[in-house]
Protein backbone atom coordinates (compact mmCIF):
# COMPACT_ATOMS: atom_id res chain seq x y z
CA UNK A 1 0.00 0.00 0.00
CA UNK A 2 1.58 3.65 -0.96
CA UNK A 3 0.03 5.55 1.51
CA UNK A 4 -0.63 5.09 5.55
CA UNK A 5 -3.88 3.52 6.62
CA UNK A 6 -5.04 6.19 8.84
CA UNK A 7 -7.94 8.82 7.97
CA UNK A 8 -8.92 7.48 4.66
CA UNK A 9 -10.21 9.53 2.17
CA UNK A 10 -13.79 7.37 1.00
CA UNK A 11 -14.89 7.50 -2.53
CA UNK A 12 -13.40 9.87 -5.26
CA UNK A 13 -11.97 13.11 -4.36
CA UNK A 14 -12.31 15.42 -7.51
CA UNK A 15 -14.86 18.41 -8.90
CA UNK A 16 -16.44 18.11 -12.08
CA UNK A 17 -16.54 21.35 -14.47
CA UNK A 18 -12.73 22.74 -14.60
CA UNK A 19 -10.91 24.95 -12.37
CA UNK A 20 -12.56 28.43 -11.40
CA UNK A 21 -14.64 27.92 -14.34
CA UNK A 22 -11.59 28.92 -17.02
CA UNK A 23 -12.51 27.72 -20.61
CA UNK A 24 -10.85 25.31 -22.24
CA UNK A 25 -9.75 28.01 -24.72
CA UNK A 26 -8.04 30.16 -21.76
CA UNK A 27 -6.56 26.78 -20.53
CA UNK A 28 -4.54 25.82 -23.85
CA UNK A 29 -3.57 29.34 -24.15
CA UNK A 30 -2.32 29.49 -20.57
CA UNK A 31 -0.41 25.78 -21.51
CA UNK A 32 1.21 26.45 -24.43
CA UNK A 33 2.70 30.15 -22.55
CA UNK A 34 4.58 27.83 -20.75
CA UNK A 35 6.61 26.70 -23.44
CA UNK A 36 6.62 23.17 -21.63
CA UNK A 37 5.03 20.63 -24.09
CA UNK A 38 7.38 18.73 -25.86
CA UNK A 39 10.50 20.02 -24.02
CA UNK A 40 13.57 17.38 -23.05
CA UNK A 41 13.33 15.86 -19.89
CA UNK A 42 14.90 17.79 -16.85
CA UNK A 43 16.33 17.06 -13.80
CA UNK A 44 14.30 19.79 -12.04
CA UNK A 45 11.12 17.94 -12.52
CA UNK A 46 12.61 14.10 -12.45
CA UNK A 47 13.78 15.17 -8.83
CA UNK A 48 10.51 15.73 -7.64
CA UNK A 49 8.73 12.61 -9.25
CA UNK A 50 11.24 10.19 -7.49
CA UNK A 51 10.53 12.07 -4.58
CA UNK A 52 6.73 11.94 -5.14
CA UNK A 53 7.13 8.11 -5.57
CA UNK A 54 9.58 7.50 -2.55
CA UNK A 55 7.39 9.76 -0.17
CA UNK A 56 4.03 8.16 -0.95
CA UNK A 57 5.73 4.79 -1.29
CA UNK A 58 4.15 4.68 -4.71
CA UNK A 59 5.83 2.27 -7.69
CA UNK A 60 5.02 5.17 -9.91
CA UNK A 61 4.91 8.65 -10.56
CA UNK A 62 4.91 10.86 -13.37
CA UNK A 63 4.42 14.82 -14.25
CA UNK A 64 2.10 15.28 -16.78
CA UNK A 65 0.96 18.27 -19.49
CA UNK A 66 -2.58 18.34 -21.21
CA UNK A 67 -3.14 20.17 -24.41
CA UNK A 68 -6.13 19.45 -26.69
CA UNK A 69 -5.49 16.03 -27.79
CA UNK A 70 -2.63 14.76 -25.88
CA UNK A 71 -1.32 14.44 -22.49
CA UNK A 72 2.75 14.72 -22.65
CA UNK A 73 4.56 12.74 -19.98
CA UNK A 74 7.70 15.85 -18.81
CA UNK A 75 9.04 13.22 -16.25
CA UNK A 76 8.29 9.65 -14.83
CA UNK A 77 9.35 7.59 -12.46
CA UNK A 78 8.51 3.80 -12.99
CA UNK A 79 6.68 4.39 -16.17
CA UNK A 80 8.03 5.13 -19.58
CA UNK A 81 7.81 9.17 -20.56
CA UNK A 82 6.36 10.44 -23.79
CA UNK A 83 3.16 11.38 -25.10
CA UNK A 84 -0.40 9.34 -24.93
CA UNK A 85 -3.96 9.88 -26.12
CA UNK A 86 -5.68 12.27 -24.17
CA UNK A 87 -8.98 10.08 -24.56
CA UNK A 88 -7.46 7.47 -22.57
CA UNK A 89 -5.55 9.76 -20.05
CA UNK A 90 -6.23 9.47 -16.21
CA UNK A 91 -4.77 12.89 -16.23
CA UNK A 92 -7.00 14.23 -18.29
CA UNK A 93 -9.95 13.69 -15.58
CA UNK A 94 -7.40 15.22 -13.13
CA UNK A 95 -7.11 18.90 -14.46
CA UNK A 96 -11.07 19.12 -14.54
CA UNK A 97 -11.27 19.71 -10.42
CA UNK A 98 -10.32 21.80 -7.46
CA UNK A 99 -8.48 18.74 -5.62
CA UNK A 100 -6.65 15.74 -6.36
CA UNK A 101 -8.34 13.18 -8.31
CA UNK A 102 -8.58 9.53 -6.38
CA UNK A 103 -9.29 6.13 -7.83
CA UNK A 104 -8.89 3.81 -4.72
CA UNK A 105 -9.18 0.53 -7.30
CA UNK A 106 -9.41 1.92 -11.31
CA UNK A 107 -11.13 -1.56 -12.16
CA UNK A 108 -13.91 -0.59 -10.13
CA UNK A 109 -14.80 2.63 -11.93
CA UNK A 110 -17.32 2.80 -14.81
CA UNK A 111 -14.57 5.43 -16.39
CA UNK A 112 -11.53 3.61 -16.31
CA UNK A 113 -11.70 -0.34 -16.52
CA UNK A 114 -12.06 -0.73 -19.83
CA UNK A 115 -9.06 1.82 -20.34
CA UNK A 116 -6.14 0.08 -22.10
CA UNK A 117 -3.97 1.80 -19.02
CA UNK A 118 -6.45 -0.22 -16.70
CA UNK A 119 -6.51 -3.22 -18.37
CA UNK A 120 -3.64 -3.72 -20.71
CA UNK A 121 -0.17 -4.44 -19.86
CA UNK A 122 0.57 -1.10 -17.54
CA UNK A 123 -2.24 -2.47 -15.16
CA UNK A 124 -2.40 0.80 -13.67
CA UNK A 125 -5.42 -0.22 -9.86
CA UNK A 126 -4.68 2.99 -8.52
CA UNK A 127 -4.14 6.40 -9.34
CA UNK A 128 -4.57 9.64 -7.52
CA UNK A 129 -3.36 12.93 -9.42
CA UNK A 130 -3.16 16.63 -8.31
CA UNK A 131 -4.08 19.69 -10.95
CA UNK A 132 -0.77 21.97 -11.90
CA UNK A 133 -2.15 25.10 -11.69
CA UNK A 134 -0.27 28.27 -14.24
CA UNK A 135 -0.09 31.72 -12.03
CA UNK A 136 -3.34 32.57 -13.75
CA UNK A 137 -5.36 29.92 -11.84
CA UNK A 138 -5.58 27.54 -15.39
CA UNK A 139 -4.99 23.27 -14.99
CA UNK A 140 -2.25 22.77 -17.23
CA UNK A 141 -1.10 19.43 -15.96
CA UNK A 142 -1.01 16.88 -13.46
CA UNK A 143 1.35 15.38 -10.62
CA UNK A 144 0.16 11.36 -10.40
CA UNK A 145 1.52 8.66 -8.37
CA UNK A 146 0.17 5.32 -9.32
CA UNK A 147 0.09 1.70 -8.12
CA UNK A 148 -0.91 -1.54 -9.90
CA UNK A 149 -2.60 -2.62 -6.97
CA UNK A 150 -6.09 -0.60 -5.38
CA UNK A 151 -5.41 1.50 -2.72
CA UNK A 152 -6.51 3.68 0.44
CA UNK A 153 -4.59 7.34 0.46
CA UNK A 154 -4.45 9.36 3.45
CA UNK A 155 -5.55 12.42 4.36
CA UNK A 156 -1.35 13.93 4.76
CA UNK A 157 -0.48 11.50 1.89
CA UNK A 158 -2.84 13.67 -0.23
CA UNK A 159 -1.07 17.11 1.49
CA UNK A 160 1.72 15.84 0.67
CA UNK A 161 0.67 15.32 -3.08
CA UNK A 162 -0.57 19.03 -2.85
CA UNK A 163 2.83 20.58 -1.40
CA UNK A 164 5.28 18.35 -4.60
CA UNK A 165 2.38 20.18 -7.04
CA UNK A 166 2.97 23.57 -5.54
CA UNK A 167 6.57 23.20 -6.14
CA UNK A 168 6.27 21.83 -9.83
CA UNK A 169 4.00 25.42 -10.36
CA UNK A 170 6.93 27.12 -8.81
CA UNK A 171 9.51 25.53 -11.39
CA UNK A 172 7.11 26.30 -13.90
CA UNK A 173 8.21 30.09 -13.61
CA UNK A 174 11.87 29.77 -13.31
CA UNK A 175 13.84 30.44 -17.11
CA UNK A 176 17.60 30.54 -17.48
CA UNK A 177 17.01 33.81 -19.81
CA UNK A 178 20.66 33.58 -20.93
CA UNK A 179 20.68 29.69 -22.24
CA UNK A 180 20.50 29.38 -25.99
CA UNK A 181 18.21 25.93 -24.84
CA UNK A 182 15.47 28.06 -23.27
CA UNK A 183 15.29 30.66 -26.53
CA UNK A 184 15.36 27.83 -28.65
CA UNK A 185 12.43 26.05 -27.01
CA UNK A 186 10.59 29.51 -27.71
CA UNK A 187 11.59 29.68 -31.45
CA UNK A 188 10.28 26.16 -32.32
CA UNK A 189 6.38 25.46 -32.04
CA UNK A 190 5.84 22.09 -29.87
CA UNK A 191 5.80 20.31 -32.96
CA UNK A 192 8.85 21.37 -34.33
CA UNK A 193 10.15 20.57 -30.29
CA UNK A 194 8.00 17.00 -30.66
CA UNK A 195 10.42 16.04 -33.83
CA UNK A 196 13.60 17.61 -32.25
CA UNK A 197 13.60 15.12 -29.43
CA UNK A 198 15.27 11.82 -29.05
CA UNK A 199 11.98 9.27 -28.58
CA UNK A 200 14.00 6.56 -25.77
CA UNK A 201 15.93 9.30 -23.67
CA UNK A 202 13.79 12.69 -24.42
CA UNK A 203 17.12 14.49 -25.01
CA UNK A 204 17.89 16.53 -28.09
CA UNK A 205 18.95 14.78 -31.16
CA UNK A 206 21.84 15.24 -32.75
CA UNK A 207 20.97 17.52 -35.00
CA UNK A 208 19.49 20.04 -32.20
CA UNK A 209 22.68 19.58 -30.16
CA UNK A 210 24.92 20.70 -33.07
CA UNK A 211 23.08 23.49 -33.68
CA UNK A 212 23.12 24.58 -30.07
CA UNK A 213 26.98 23.60 -29.92
CA UNK A 214 27.58 26.15 -32.98
CA UNK A 215 25.85 29.11 -30.53
CA UNK A 216 27.77 28.01 -27.64
CA UNK A 217 31.14 28.33 -29.69
CA UNK A 218 30.25 31.39 -31.04
CA UNK A 219 29.37 33.07 -27.90
CA UNK A 220 32.77 31.38 -26.57
CA UNK A 221 34.87 33.03 -29.38
CA UNK A 222 35.57 35.71 -26.39
CA UNK A 223 37.56 33.93 -24.41
CA UNK A 224 34.60 32.52 -22.09
CA UNK A 225 35.36 29.05 -20.85
CA UNK A 226 33.02 26.05 -22.50
CA UNK A 227 33.87 22.03 -22.82
CA UNK A 228 32.57 19.46 -24.85
CA UNK A 229 32.17 15.85 -23.33
CA UNK A 230 31.33 12.85 -24.88
CA UNK A 231 30.07 10.16 -23.01
CA UNK A 232 29.95 6.89 -24.20
CA UNK A 233 28.36 3.50 -22.86
CA UNK A 234 30.90 0.96 -22.32
CA UNK A 235 29.90 -2.65 -23.62
CA UNK A 236 26.43 -1.86 -25.07
CA UNK A 237 26.80 -4.47 -27.38
CA UNK A 238 27.75 -7.42 -24.85
CA UNK A 239 24.35 -6.02 -23.25
CA UNK A 240 22.03 -5.61 -26.34
CA UNK A 241 23.78 -9.58 -27.39
CA UNK A 242 23.30 -10.98 -23.80
CA UNK A 243 19.97 -9.50 -22.67
CA UNK A 244 18.17 -8.20 -25.77
CA UNK A 245 17.72 -4.76 -27.46
CA UNK A 246 14.92 -3.67 -25.25
CA UNK A 247 17.08 -4.08 -22.31
CA UNK A 248 20.22 -2.03 -24.21
CA UNK A 249 17.25 0.53 -24.59
CA UNK A 250 16.40 0.12 -20.83
CA UNK A 251 20.30 0.98 -20.09
CA UNK A 252 20.63 3.89 -22.30
CA UNK A 253 17.44 5.45 -20.54
CA UNK A 254 18.88 4.83 -16.96
CA UNK A 255 22.64 6.23 -18.25
CA UNK A 256 20.56 9.65 -19.62
CA UNK A 257 19.14 9.61 -16.34
CA UNK A 258 22.33 9.37 -14.35
CA UNK A 259 23.54 12.21 -16.55
CA UNK A 260 20.36 14.58 -15.99
CA UNK A 261 21.10 14.25 -12.14
CA UNK A 262 24.83 15.37 -12.67
CA UNK A 263 24.07 18.00 -14.19
CA UNK A 264 23.08 21.48 -14.40
CA UNK A 265 19.68 22.96 -15.60
CA UNK A 266 21.41 25.18 -17.78
CA UNK A 267 24.34 22.67 -19.14
CA UNK A 268 23.23 21.34 -22.70
CA UNK A 269 22.82 17.33 -23.36
CA UNK A 270 21.60 15.52 -26.50
CA UNK A 271 22.22 11.94 -27.44
CA UNK A 272 25.01 11.91 -30.33
CA UNK A 273 25.25 8.62 -31.48
CA UNK A 274 23.87 5.12 -30.68
CA UNK A 275 25.31 4.78 -26.85
CA UNK A 276 27.28 8.23 -26.96
CA UNK A 277 25.89 11.28 -25.38
CA UNK A 278 27.05 14.77 -25.75
CA UNK A 279 27.61 17.03 -22.86
CA UNK A 280 28.21 21.49 -22.99
CA UNK A 281 29.38 22.66 -20.44
CA UNK A 282 30.01 26.69 -19.70
CA UNK A 283 33.65 25.66 -17.92
CA UNK A 284 37.11 24.96 -17.94
CA UNK A 285 38.85 22.33 -17.59
CA UNK A 286 38.78 21.48 -14.27
CA UNK A 287 34.98 22.59 -13.40
CA UNK A 288 34.66 19.89 -16.37
CA UNK A 289 36.41 17.02 -15.27
CA UNK A 290 34.83 17.29 -11.72
CA UNK A 291 31.29 17.12 -13.42
CA UNK A 292 32.54 13.92 -15.91
CA UNK A 293 33.76 12.48 -13.08
CA UNK A 294 30.20 12.91 -11.13
CA UNK A 295 28.97 11.51 -14.02
CA UNK A 296 31.30 7.94 -13.91
CA UNK A 297 30.75 7.60 -10.22
CA UNK A 298 26.92 8.07 -10.90
CA UNK A 299 27.00 5.46 -13.40
CA UNK A 300 29.08 2.86 -12.23
CA UNK A 301 26.97 3.00 -8.82
CA UNK A 302 24.02 2.44 -10.05
CA UNK A 303 22.73 -0.73 -10.62
CA UNK A 304 19.80 -1.40 -13.75
CA UNK A 305 17.07 -3.68 -13.20
CA UNK A 306 17.58 -6.65 -15.19
CA UNK A 307 21.45 -6.38 -15.98
CA UNK A 308 23.86 -8.44 -13.81
CA UNK A 309 26.82 -6.60 -15.54
CA UNK A 310 27.96 -3.41 -14.22
CA UNK A 311 27.08 -0.57 -16.38
CA UNK A 312 30.17 1.98 -16.62
CA UNK A 313 30.88 5.01 -18.95
CA UNK A 314 34.28 6.06 -20.59
CA UNK A 315 34.34 10.04 -21.05
CA UNK A 316 35.88 12.22 -23.48
CA UNK A 317 36.77 16.01 -21.99
CA UNK A 318 38.04 18.95 -24.68
CA UNK A 319 37.89 21.94 -23.22
CA UNK A 320 38.76 25.46 -25.22
CA UNK A 321 41.06 27.86 -23.61
CA UNK A 322 43.35 29.20 -26.13
CA UNK A 323 41.22 29.62 -29.72
CA UNK A 324 37.94 29.87 -31.23
CA UNK A 325 36.52 26.85 -30.94
CA UNK A 326 34.39 25.02 -33.27
CA UNK A 327 32.25 22.29 -32.91
CA UNK A 328 33.88 20.30 -35.07
CA UNK A 329 37.40 20.80 -33.38
CA UNK A 330 36.33 20.06 -29.63
CA UNK A 331 34.20 16.96 -31.06
CA UNK A 332 37.31 15.61 -32.42
CA UNK A 333 39.64 15.67 -29.73
CA UNK A 334 36.71 14.88 -27.44
CA UNK A 335 36.18 11.60 -29.63
CA UNK A 336 40.16 11.21 -29.20
CA UNK A 337 39.96 11.17 -25.45
CA UNK A 338 37.04 9.30 -25.45
CA UNK A 339 38.55 6.30 -27.49
CA UNK A 340 41.53 6.83 -25.07
CA UNK A 341 39.61 6.24 -22.40
CA UNK A 342 38.29 2.91 -23.46
CA UNK A 343 41.43 1.55 -24.61
CA UNK A 344 43.30 2.25 -20.76
CA UNK A 345 40.47 0.18 -19.94
CA UNK A 346 36.82 1.59 -19.68
CA UNK A 347 35.20 3.58 -17.11
CA UNK A 348 37.37 6.12 -17.51
CA UNK A 349 38.31 10.19 -18.24
CA UNK A 350 40.58 11.20 -20.27
CA UNK A 351 40.76 15.36 -21.29
CA UNK A 352 42.98 17.50 -23.39
CA UNK A 353 42.66 21.45 -23.48
CA UNK A 354 42.85 23.09 -27.06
Amino acid sequence: MWLSQQTMVPGIVGAEGGYLGLGEAQRLKDLHSLNIFYTPAEERFDRITRLAARVLHAPMAAISFISGESQWIKSSFGLAAGEISREVSLCGHAIEGHQALVVMDTAQDERFKANPLVAGRQCIRFYAGHPIHTGAGSAVGVLSVMDTLPGQPSYAGLETLRDLAVIVERELTHSSSTSFQDTLIKTLQPQERRSSLDELTHMWKRNVVMQLAHLECAAASNGSPLSLLLVDVDHLNVINENYGLQMGDVALYEVAAQLRQSLRDSDIIGRYGMGTFLVLLRAGIVDSKLVAERIRESVARHMIPGIDIQTTVSIGVASAKTQAPTPALLISAADKAMRLAKENGRDQIESVVL
